[in-house]
C-alpha cells in the first residue's frame, strides 16, 4: 500500500513538473512571431496560455503532495505493536 502511495505521488508530480516547464518554455516557441508583428493580443495570449500551464502544473503538484500525505496518514495510522493485548489476569 505504502508503495502505491509512493508510486502514485511521483508520477503525478513528475506530469506536473512537465506541465510547469512546458509553460516556461511557452514564450520562446513564439519569439519569432512576435518579434515580427507584436500586438497587444498576441502577446497577451502567449502569456496566458503559458501562465495557464503553469497553474495546470501547480495544481497537478498539489495533488501529488496531497496523495503523498494521505499515504503517510495512512501508515501512520497503523498501530506499532500489532500483537493483542494479554489476557492474562495478573491479580489472581
Amino acid at each position: 500500500m505504502r508503495g502505491l502511495f509512493a508510486t502514485l505521488s511521483i508520477v503525478t508530480g513528475l506530469i506536473g513538473l512537465v506541465f510547469i516547464i512546458q509553460g516556461g518554455n511557452h514564450p520562446s516557441k513564439y519569439q519569432e512571431v512576435l518579434s515580427e508583428n507584436v500586438s497587444a493580443v498576441q502577446v497577451t495570449q502567449v502569456y496566458t496560455e503559458a501562465t495557464h500551464k503553469i497553474t495546470v502544473g501547480i495544481g497537478i503538484v498539489s495533488i501529488a503532495v496531497l496523495v503523498a500525505v494521505i499515504g503517510i496518514l495512512f501508515h501512520a495510522s497503523k498501530p506499532l505493536n500489532s500483537d493483542p493485548p494479554s489476557t492474562d489476569n495478573l491479580e489472581a
